[in-house]
Order: C-alpha cells, then sequence, then structure tokens
C-alpha cells in the first residue's frame, strides 16, 4: 500500500482478507471508542481477531499490501499473540490482537455491524466490551475512553457482570464514582 491511505481504505483490506479467510474479527481501540460516539484522535487501527500465524494468511495480507509480523509475549504477557501490520509513510499501522482464550471469542460473538464512512461495514465489539477491554489496558488514555464512553452510551446492563468476570469492577467503579 502506499500513499496516504485513510483509514478507512486500510481497515477495509483488513477486513476483507479476514472475511476471505473466514477469521472473525471486530474493531477495538479508537476507532471502536469513535464508532460507539466518543471519537478521538488515533494513529493506528485496533482489531481483536481469531486468527493464527499460517502461511496462508500471510500471503493473503501480502497481496492485499500489507506486510505482516507476527509477535509472541511471554506467558505472562497481557497481548499473548499480536499481528502488526506496519504501514508504509502516510498508512496507519494495524495491530491485530489474537485471539488466545474464551473470554475473547465470547467478546467476538457478541461484536455488532456498523457501517463507517465510506460504506463498508465492519464488526465492532459492544460498548460493554470495549469498556471492560479498556479497563484491562490501564492507560492513561484508555481510562479516559472508559470516562467517555460511560458518559456516551448510558445504561449498560451487562457492563458490571463483564467487568466482575475480568477482574476490574472495582477500577470501573472508582471511574463511575470520579464522573458523579
Amino acid at each position: 500500500m502506499t500513499g496516504d491511505a485513510p483509514f478507512e481504505e486500510v481497515l477495509e483490506r483488513v477486513v476483507e482478507v479476514f472475511e476471505r479467510a473466514g477469521i472473525v474479527h471486530a474493531l477495538i481501540g479508537a476507532l471502536a471508542v469513535a464508532a460507539w460516539g466518543a471519537p478521538r484522535a488515533t494513529e493506528d487501527i485496533d482489531l481483536l481477531a481469531d486468527a493464527a500465524p499460517s502461511a496462508r494468511l500471510d500471503a493473503a495480507l501480502g497481496e492485499a499490501g500489507f506486510v505482516p509480523e507476527w509477535r509472541r509475549g511471554d506467558p505472562d504477557d497481557p497481548v499473548p499473540l499480536l499481528l502488526r501490520l506496519a504501514g508504509a509513510a502516510g498508512v496507519p499501522d494495524v495491530d491485530v490482537l489474537c485471539v488466545t482464550r474464551a473470554w475473547e471469542r465470547e467478546v467476538l460473538g457478541r461484536a455488532v455491524r456498523v457501517r463507517i464512512p465510506g460504506g463498508a461495514e465492519v464488526s465492532v465489539v459492544t460498548a460493554e466490551d470495549l469498556i471492560v477491554l479498556k479497563l484491562l489496558a490501564g492507560g492513561p488514555g484508555d481510562l479516559a475512553d472508559v470516562a467517555e464512553l460511560l458518559i456516551r452510551t448510558g445504561p449498560l446492563p451487562d457492563l458490571d457482570a463483564r467487568a466482575a468476570a475480568r477482574g476490574v469492577l472495582d477500577l470501573l467503579r472508582r471511574i463511575r464514582a470520579a464522573l458523579a
């Protein structure tokens, strides 16, 4: 891929490869936050996908103009397997967090389809799941995203149970208290 490819074009290309390969995926990160009504600046695209290293997938990504790089974390790493699709100058990078746990597959199973600018439809994790993922990441920007999502999405009946299941209910409660 060359030139100044917009986020939508890059996302559409990755999604097309994943869909042809039968890889379940969903948008996470800043673009997912924007899909739920809290836009913010970002320099990359983040996806959650039920993908594993394979020559066939690498070839398909290569044909779409990407250079795949698989990164394995150590056993305690919060991201055990990451697929990085580095962009050329003017092209956003794509980080694909690869599913390695049953609960991550459940997150993908609950994802919803949304239409993005340019007309393509993509899967996005639910607002509840996005908040939990952001709480697990725990960086300052992630926690600011959680606060924005809580303000913009209104009641989320399944959020407390999902946060409790991942051990981040206390952090969620502290953010809610700060917003009150």
